[in-house]
Order: C-alpha cells, then sequence, then structure tokens
C-alpha cells in the first residue's frame, strides 16, 4: 500500500524532525534547573492527576496554557460521537491496545529503542503498560477532550515527557551511547504519527478481525478523536490522515517501512505477553501469545516471537463469532451480553482491578464502569 503524500522521502525527512515548542520548554528547564529537578518535575507530572501546582517553572504554566486549545478544524459533534463509540466499544477496544496496538510499535525495528534505552520505563512493566492504557482511558471518556478535560491534560504530559526523553538520550551520556543516529531523532515525527496510528486505525485493525464493525460515521469520530490528540501532543499537521481509509494507508505505509526484529522488540513483547497472562485464569495459559498472533497476524508475532497458537483459539474464535450476533440482540438481550463478550469483559474486569502500592492505578468513570459490568473495587 502506497500514498503518493507519504513518500519514503517525506518520511525519512519526518524522522529528523521532532517537536520545537516542547523540545524548548524541556531544554530551557533542564539546563536553568539540572536533570535532577526536571526529574523531579517529570515524576510530578506522570504521577500527579490534578493540576498544576504554582511552584513549577513559568515556561512550564506557559506551556499547558499555550497547548490546552483544540485546532480550529477540530468538531465538538465529532468527538462527542467518538467518545460514545468508546462508551460501547471499550472493552474491546482496550484489548486491541494490548494485543494490536503495542505489538505493531514494538514491531518498529527502530523506533522500539527508545522504550528500551529508557530504563525508568522499561523496569516498571505493568506501570508503563498501565499508563498507555490510562491514556486512552483519560482521553476517549467523556469530557475528556473538553475544557480543562483529562484527555488533553494527559496528552500535554506525555508531550513534555516525550521531549524530556530526547533531552536524554541526545545529553545524558548512559544513554546517548545505546542510541544509533542511523535511527533518526528520538521519537520522530514518523514514529509520533505511527503511534498515533496504532491507537486509532490499529484499534479499528484490530476490531475488523474481531468481526466488530463500526459505521462510517463512528469510525470517522473516533479517528477525528485521535487526530485532535496528535495536534495537542505536537504530531505535523502533514502527517494526519484526511479519513478513515487514509488512515489504513498511512499505518501500513510506516508499517511496511519500519517492521523488522530488534532485541529492544522482543523484549517488549515479552514483557507484555507475560503482563497480559498474569491477568488471565489459570486455564487460559497461553491466551495472550495466541489473541497476539491472531489479532496481529503472523508477520508481527514472528517478528516479536511471541510464540504459537495454542487451544485458547477456539476460545478465542467462538468469542469472534458471537460478535456477529451482538448488534441483533443486544437491545432485546441486554443480559446476554455478558456471555458474548466474556473474553473482553473477564479481561478488563482483572486489568482495571489492578492496584499499586495501596493506590487504584486505573481510573474509570463510573458510568462507564456500570456500562461495561465492571466489578466494584475491594478498597
Amino acid at each position: 500500500m502506497t500514498s503518493k503524500k507519504w513518500t519514503n522521502e517525506f518520511l525519512d525527512e519526518m524522522r529528523g524532525k521532532t517537536d520545537p515548542l516542547a523540545d524548548d520548554v524541556a531544554k530551557a528547564v533542564i539546563e536553568s534547573g539540572g536533570l535532577e529537578e526536571f526529574n523531579k518535575l517529570i515524576r510530578h507530572l506522570v504521577n500527579n492527576r490534578d493540576t498544576l501546582p504554582d511552584s513549577m517553572p513559568k515556561i512550564v504554566h506557559e506551556y499547558f496554557e499555550k497547548t490546552q486549545a483544540l485546532p480550529e478544524w477540530a468538531d465538538l459533534n465529532k468527538i462527542v460521537r467518538g467518545e460514545r463509540v468508546f462508551d460501547l466499544y471499550g472493552p474491546e477496544m482496550i484489548m486491541m491496545l494490548f494485543f494490536v496496538s503495542l505489538p505493531y510499535a514494538y514491531a518498529t525495528k527502530k523506533g522500539s529503542h527508545v522504550l528500551s534505552i529508557t530504563a525508568e520505563l522499561t523496569r516498571h512493566v505493568h506501570r508503563r503498560i498501565f499508563r498507555t492504557a490510562q491514556f486512552i482511558m483519560d482521553v476517549m471518556q467523556a469530557g475528556g477532550l473538553g475544557a480543562g478535560g483529562r484527555g488533553i491534560r494527559s496528552a500535554q504530559k506525555i508531550r513534555l515527557l516525550h521531549a524530556s526523553i530526547r533531552y536524554y538520550i541526545n545529553h545524558k551520556a548512559e544513554w546517548k551511547k545505546e542510541w544509533d543516529p542511523t535511527w533518526g531523532e528520538p521519537i520522530n515525527q514518523e514514529d509520533m504519527a505511527g503511534t498515533l496510528m496504532d491507537f486509532s486505525a490499529g484499534v479499528m485493525r484490530g476490531l475488523r478481525r474481531a468481526r466488530i464493525s463500526l459505521s462510517a460515521e463512528d469510525a470517522d469520530a473516533y479517528l477525528h478523536c485521535w487526530k485532535v490528540v496528535g495536534h495537542i501532543i505536537g504530531v505535523r499537521h502533514d502527517l494526519m490522515p484526511d479519513s478513515v481509509s487514509d488512515s489504513f494507508i498511512l499505518a501500513e505505509t510506516i508499517i511496511d517501512r519500519q517492521q523488522g526484529k530488534s532485541d529492544s522488540g522482543k523484549i517488549l513483547a515479552k514483557d507484555l505477553v507475560e503482563f497480559i497472562q498474569g491477568y488471565m485464569p489459570r486455564w487460559l495459559h497461553g491466551f495472550s501469545a495466541t489473541a497476539i498472533r491472531y489479532l496481529s497476524g503472523n508477520k508481527v508475532a514472528d517478528i516479536l516471537e511471541t510464540g504459537p497458537y495454542n487451544w485458547t483459539i477456539v476460545l478465542l474464535k467462538l468469542q469472534i463469532a458471537l460478535f456477529d450476533s451482538i448488534e441483533k440482540i443486544k437491545d432485546r438481550f441486554p443480559k446476554v451480553q455478558k456471555y458474548i463478550r466474556y473474553l473482553s469483559w473477564l479481561f478488563i474486569d482483572r486489568v482495571v482491578l489492578f492496584e499499586e502500592g495501596g493506590e487504584n492505578y486505573f481510573e474509570i468513570p463510573d458510568l462507564m464502569r456500570k456500562n461495561w459490568r465492571l466489578s466494584p473495587r475491594k478498597y
């Protein structure tokens, strides 16, 4: 699949482009206060989900003020529709994050090195993966991209975190020596666009594989939400797809260019498989590798060496077959969804109850928890 717009020459150029606005903020804060102070800033941004404290540097407050506005082309009606789509299919969409989006990201032989090099991220497997899932929840929940929404704030933080990682890799000796300049800039524009497509086109690719069909309008609305997120995190406008079909072209173009084996990708994938399996019942051993191979495809699974199918492919295919019937009966027999969406709700129910250090680590709005039939937390 090729595109006249996203040529190899253009995307090669994008590997040398980053995000000047956020990079300038990171550089100014680090070089005025030192890496230790910036570490504290980043830790606060990552761990604190409330408003910014007044003690943060003025340039940081200015950055958050400047980047919080939605682009002029943002369509609030589409955003609301996209949020409703997530409310309906959120459990399956989060499953696609684990079984499609992340595997595709790890199978990029250049981009995956960033996660491997940044030891603070890779040391805490659960934390890294949960923060990714929480980011999607923040963005796609009702009001997430509205004024003062958590999705906007989360995207702003991710953007500044990316800038800090770029600075570290370019200036911190133990990280710099591990970076090969032929990979391009760390977290460059092509890699950011590819990740954005993993969360949008990649999720929709997984849903199609699972026989969950979004209407053209719903798919467009879901993509629109992620284009807004792309704007907030600093993805260039000329790397934004114009339509759902365009998003698949961009995703496939980047995948065709970047897929390949790497030690980093295999390590990340091994962590992911073990992470997923840790939340499945013992009798579903091997389901994580099976689902990645089936939903992401043999090529990605082979690149990452996630493992073969086992007997759970039968259960997965049964679940997928049942999705074909859900639209016909869900209104007449709402309780039957518990069985039709068994794997989705089982997995999400277990994942969102994860707690670390006595704190609730995964936050879901109460209405969405009710709609997704999630168990109450044991406080």
